[in-house]
């Protein structure tokens, strides 16, 4: 068994969503103990959306069953995507394989761009069309190697609207895609915290692949 962690370590200044506040940590000592005093936003590094992200819709995450963040993933590069909209055709070759995952995880190729301007534009994301097909095989997850679901300059974020009214969950920022087999499904861990009334929080996600 090989276990890979997709997420990133949260640091203070790290890049965030514009607008979002960057995280701050201040690190105390008392009586021999360390402590650290933290403040971030629940949409900071490796996170997971809820339907309560979207004001109108009120499931958060802590109001969600253990099982919504467990499961079978299925990895799909679409680096060849870039500066369009992925397309049910992109996705179409993989049905059966999707057909029993439970998370569906796209690798855009952005990973490496993390902590620059570049990171911010230009990576592909769902059609509306592709969204739904996604949904409509069961999945209840997806997972992105970029900073949003949807384009950054999106004032309607149809995608983000598509699966979080569909009461599926969205991971952004993960890391690592590119230590994942294409095609083929694994098990998935993707455990926010435990924040109350959660609309999003920060995630541990790990890729767990048999030898």
């Amino acid at each position: 068994m090989r276990i890979i962690d997709l997420s990133r370590a949260i640091t203070p200044g790290m890049q965030v969503f514009p607008g979002d506040p960057s995280p701050a940590a201040e690190r105390t000592e008392c009586g021999g103990f360390r402590t650290t005093n933290l403040s971030l936003c629940s949409h900071t590094g490796t996170h997971m959306d809820a339907p309560a992200h979207l004001a109108s819709e009120s499931l958060t995450l802590d109001a969600m069953p253990p099982e919504s963040f467990w499961g079978l993933a299925l990895l799909v590069d679409v680096g060849g995507a870039a500066g369009r909209e992925i397309e049910i055709s992109d996705l179409a070759p993989f049905e059966e394989k999707l057909a029993e995952a439970d998370f569906l995880l796209l690798r855009t190729g952005w990973e490496d761009k993390f902590g620059s301007a570049a990171y911010l534009e230009g990576f592909p994301v769902f059609s509306e069309a592709a969204a739904k097909y996604a949904l409509s095989l069961g999945v209840r997850g997806v997972g992105v190697d970029a900073i949003s679901a949807d384009r950054v300059e999106s004032a309607d974020c149809p995608i983000h609207k598509t699966l979080l009214r569909a009461g599926a969950v969205i991971i952004e920022n993960l890391r690592g895609l590119m230590e994942l087999p294409e095609g083929e499904t694994f098990v998935l861990a993707a455990l926010p915290l435990p924040l109350a009334e959660a609309d999003g929080a920060p995630a541990r996600v790990m890729a767990v692949l048999e030898n």
